[in-house]
């Protein structure tokens, strides 16, 4: 074989190996987005308000449709601005919520898993919406900020991979279908 030759072989095998890798292109543009969060003072406490949209991927949905539960963690994080590293945060929150549908009733359910309250809705896109919804949810108490002293509110919302089946996790954890994070939103908090 001459060197042009085995030169194309090994580019071809290579395109191949690196099309395998990354799969075949997502039907549905899979991503998660903080749309909005607000944090107000009321009865000595900061109350937070966020919206996170899910848009899940196919591979997402169908395993949904399925009834393997899903489970989304919405990651709050409350520190002073310009705090030194080995600060502590203010505060340091990981909110969970689990989506999962019931073939038996054809409805879909979603928890709180901190608080275990249930909510049921009969299509799949009014309970994704309602995982997205928080509200009035406390981050901190008013003592724990100093006044004047601005604040960033950081927030960050993921599929936990971990929550997965086990027999799912290997898959999920190499495919850009079920690795969906909205990486990290921050708002300024002024006490």
């Amino acid at each position: 074989m001459n060197a042009g030759r085995r030169a194309r072989s090994l580019l071809a095998v290579a395109c191949v190996t690196l099309a395998l890798a990354i799969g075949p292109p997502m039907a549905r543009a899979a991503a998660i987005t903080i749309a909005d969060a607000a944090a107000g003072l009321q009865d000595g406490h900061y109350l937070l308000d966020a919206t996170v949209k899910y848009a899940f991927s196919d591979a997402v949905l169908e395993a949904l449709s399925h009834g393997v539960p899903l489970v989304v963690e919405l990651h709050v994080e409350l520190r002073r601005e310009g705090a030194w590293l080995w600060e502590p945060d203010v505060a340091d929150q990981r909110v969970r919520s689990q989506i999962r549908y019931s073939p038996l009733s054809a409805t879909y359910q979603t928890m709180d898993l901190e608080t275990g309250a249930r909510r049921t809705f009969a299509t799949r896109e009014a309970a994704i919406g309602a995982i997205g919804e928080l509200r009035q949810h406390p981050i901190a108490a008013a003592g724990a900020l100093t006044p004047g002293q601005p604040y960033l509110l950081s927030l960050r919302a993921a599929l936990d991979i971990e929550a997965l089946p086990l027999p799912l996790r290997p898959r999920a954890y190499l495919s850009q279908e079920w690795n969906l994070s909205s990486g990290w939103s921050r708002w300024r908090l002024r006490p």
